[in-house]
């Protein structure tokens, strides 16, 4: 494969941008060759609004991937296939399972899609569930489950599964990142790294074979991480060689902070609008 990867951030917490909204959510446009993938939708109107106002067309998109099931990263799903026509959409199983945020001294709080499947498939999505990594093109595929295999990458308890009248914790097994072969090594698109950045790096090192991996782009989901798993996460981070790592979406500021003082100017604080360019 050779050529360009275009990716466009869509949708992120921050913009600076003017006539592009931000949302708390994360969609990325990736473009390789004949393909334009959607990884992730946001959580509702800031992707179809920031793709017209960068002079986008939704009905470009030949396939959509997706990292879980969490609303702020499916919930303009329905709308996308309403504009584009039937769209292969791929996903874990488990993301249409009932989930929760449930917080101490608070209601639980529906945070899954806001659309049955049915509801979905009428407005033409065409899912391709999978638990295994999938290709969608050359050079280009999800990472399947991830296996949880550092102690410090512990899941939030906040997070739940409804199933049988209780409020279960959710494994969020259905969380996959995006792999992209490129010249320098494989760039991964995060959704949010439930399963932990460290964890999701390793098991993209067992799938590819490579030995380093050249750009991590997406949420890391390290915005309520304690100072322990904050070290650990940055200690270990150099095994992998990266190149540039872009903070998106749950990252938060603390941690933003504290990687840029690790990585210096491999470290970019991303906002909506901003478009990568890469040689595959």
């Amino acid at each position: 494969m050779a050529g360009t990867i275009e990716i466009i951030n869509l949708v992120d917490n921050t913009v600076t941008s003017r006539g592009l909204i931000a949302e708390h959510g994360l969609a990325f446009l990736v473009r390789i060759g004949k393909r334009t993938i959607l990884f992730d939708t946001g959580a509702g109107g800031a992707v179809v609004q920031n793709m017209l106002s960068l002079g986008l067309d939704p009905r470009e998109i030949t396939a959509i991937a997706l990292s879980h099931g969490h609303d702020d990263h499916t919930g303009s799903l329905k709308k996308i296939c309403e504009i584009t026509g039937p769209l292969p959409v791929y996903a874990h199983p488990d993301i249409f399972v009932a989930k929760y945020r449930l917080r101490e001294g608070e209601e639980a709080r529906y945070i899954g899609i806001p659309w049955s499947r049915a509801e979905l498939e009428a407005s033409g999505a065409v899912f391709h569930l999978s638990r295994q990594p999938v290709e969608l093109g050359e050079g280009i595929f999800l990472t399947g489950e991830i296996r949880r295999r550092q102690a410090f990458e512990a899941i939030s308890r906040e997070f739940r599964l409804l199933a049988g009248g209780e409020y279960l914790q959710d494994s969020l097994w259905d969380d996959q990142s995006l792999i992209i072969t490129t010249r320098e090594g494989p760039l991964v698109l995060l959704g949010c790294a439930h399963s932990g950045l460290i964890s999701t790096l390793e098991h993209v090192l067992d799938l590819t074979g490579a030995s380093r991996i050249f750009a991590v782009i997406g949420g890391t989901h390290l915005k309520d991480a304690g100072p322990e798993r904050l070290e650990e996460t940055i200690k270990t981070l150099p095994r992998f060689g990266l190149q540039y790592l872009v903070a998106c979406h749950c990252t938060g500021f603390r941690a933003s902070a504290a990687l840029y003082q690790a990585l210096g100017d491999k470290f970019i604080y991303n906002e909506a609008g901003r478009t990568f360019r890469f040689d595959c």
